[in-house]
């Protein structure tokens, strides 16, 4: 690479960093865009372009791009940890649509739920938001609760700040400060909505205990 393309290179590297920990994703992206047309083999490129995917939700193009960069280079620990966790999260959203989907398929599944229901295990289930209301037999609360608290994270993980730019002992500190009021305001209503499941579901099922138990 000539000396002119190397600090045109290394500017866009700088000016997509400086992009992204604005959060503008798009603007990043067209510049990293840029600097990939200078030097396509460049691994610290080829691994924000992953990035950016990963950012946006395009998970399994995000891991072959983390894939290929692995097979370049063994030793890169940071795309084999990322490519990790990218396939973690495609499992994990494949799951939960498979759940989904028997849950609308099957609702009678779900609705008949033995009469004497535990308290302690609507409170287990509720690890997972919505799934103590739906083993109450609250199939339509249910699936509000886990639909909102998942597009609520959702929205969170869109608009959180990038932290990867920062030393590990620094990052805590660069999360809190970078974080928008949106994004605090997404995390606050997800994690309201997960206490409230947390709560209702074993107070609801210890009614519902007592009523089976007042019919006896």
């Amino acid at each position: 690479m000539e000396t002119k393309q190397k600090a045109e290179f290394d500017r866009l590297i700088t000016a997509a960093h400086v992009h992204r920990r604005r959060g503008d994703y798009d603007l990043a992206v067209k510049t990293i865009e840029k600097a990939l047309e200078i030097s396509p083999d460049d691994l610290d490129a080829r691994e924000f372009s992953a990035d950016m995917l990963f950012a946006r939700g395009k998970l399994e193009e995000a891991s072959e791009h983390y894939k290929e960069i692995m097979a370049a280079d063994k030793s890169r620990a940071s795309a084999e940890e990322k490519y990790a966790k990218a396939i973690l999260q495609i499992a994990e959203g494949k799951r939960q649509q498979q759940l989904l989907r028997d849950i609308l398929e099957n609702p009678s599944k779900y609705k008949n739920a033995p009469p004497a229901r535990s308290p302690v295990m609507a409170a287990v289930l509720s690890a997972a938001p919505g799934f103590g209301q739906i083993y109450n037999g609250q199939f339509v609360r249910g699936v509000i609760i886990f639909m909102l608290t998942m597009i609520f994270w959702f929205f969170f993980y869109l608009l959180k700040p990038d932290i990867s730019i920062y030393r590990p002992e620094d990052r805590i500190t660069a999360f809190v400060q970078n974080l928008s009021p949106m994004a605090v305001i997404f995390a606050l209503a997800a994690v309201f909505l997960h206490i409230y499941a947390f709560v209702d579901a074993p107070v609801t099922a210890g009614k519902q205990k007592e009523t089976e138990e007042k019919k006896d």
